[in-house]
């Protein structure tokens, strides 16, 4: 019994080792775990380890007695690369002036208004040159042109907008610049109208074929049916296959409408995703900023 404890106990004191060294850290010297200095070790060592979360709550402790103008973007960062972007834009805006890090902050001030998708806000800071950085000047205007392609706003000038890109995606911006202008988009009003002349026409306008032959051949069918019926002095089969031809009638034409709508947000659906993962997969054009 007494050989299994001494075992157990050899093989957690060398667990607590390798964890040790695994971490790179050291066991407080001075008796206070919870020292600044303590938390700055490992506040430091969560951030080398994309433990953005805790390495935060570490970070806002040790700057509650010491200033540091690398922990304070370290902070910053940790909430930018976790999602918290409206506490990252808080806390990069104290370094904007009289710090090292002040042209870096600035950029990344405006990353994290573009990442809370406040275009607008982004747009009048860009706009006012509030806040705004020469070193990244063009990198802020280019977000502020991306935004653009993301929301519903109106486009400016396409030679104001594709400047700011690089000449290797200048065909497929000048693409998505054109599809965002000129929607691809079938009217409403067209497809109620078309199927209002012929039932069906409406639908196969906006490319359902299939629903726009079956809207055809209800109408048609149910039309017939109450004709032959009323010449043959079948009055109640008349005035119910007139009821069936009108309910058709006007379902084919709200129906037509109703697929333009439709076919509409596909198209803007697929335009968003398509531009999304565009900007996404060259991260928005933005140069990598970690201390």
């Amino acid at each position: 019994m007494k050989t299994k404890t001494n075992k157990r106990f050899i093989v957690a004191f060398f667990f607590l080792i390798v964890l040790l060294n695994t971490a790179n850290c050291q066991l407080p010297t001075d008796g206070n775990i919870f020292s600044p200095q303590n938390r700055l070790q490992f506040g430091n060592f969560l951030y080398k380890d994309r433990d953005y979360l805790r390495a935060a709550e570490e970070f806002k402790e040790y700057l509650k007695n010491e200033s540091n103008d690398t922990i304070v973007f370290r902070l910053a960062n940790s909430y930018f690369k976790i999602g918290r972007f409206a506490e990252a834009a808080d806390n990069f805006k104290g370094l904007f002036f009289g710090s090292q890090f002040s042209e870096e902050t600035r950029l990344l001030f405006y990353e994290s208004i573009f990442f809370q998708n406040d275009y607008k806000s982004l747009r009048k800071l860009a706009e006012g040159k509030i806040y705004s950085s020469s070193k990244y000047a063009n990198e802020i205007e280019r977000l502020k042109y991306t935004s653009y392609f993301l929301d519903n706003s109106v486009l400016p000038d396409e030679n104001i907008v594709l400047k700011y890109f690089p000449d290797s995606v200048q065909s497929q911006m000048i693409n998505f610049y054109q599809q965002k202008k000129i929607p691809q988009h079938k009217s409403l009003t067209t497809a109620a109208i078309l199927s209002t002349l012929m039932p069906g026409a409406g639908k196969i306008y906006t490319g359902e074929i299939g629903d726009g032959i079956t809207s055809f051949i209800a109408t048609a069918l149910t039309t017939y049916l109450a004709i032959t019926n009323f010449n043959a002095d079948h009055q109640f089969r008349g005035w119910l296959f007139s009821g069936l031809a009108a309910f058709f009638y006007a379902g084919n034409i709200y129906g037509s409408a109703s697929s333009a709508q439709i076919y509409n947000a596909k198209i803007q659906f697929n335009f968003d995703k398509e531009v999304k993962l565009f900007f996404e997969q060259r991260n928005y054009f933005l140069p990598k900023i970690d201390y």
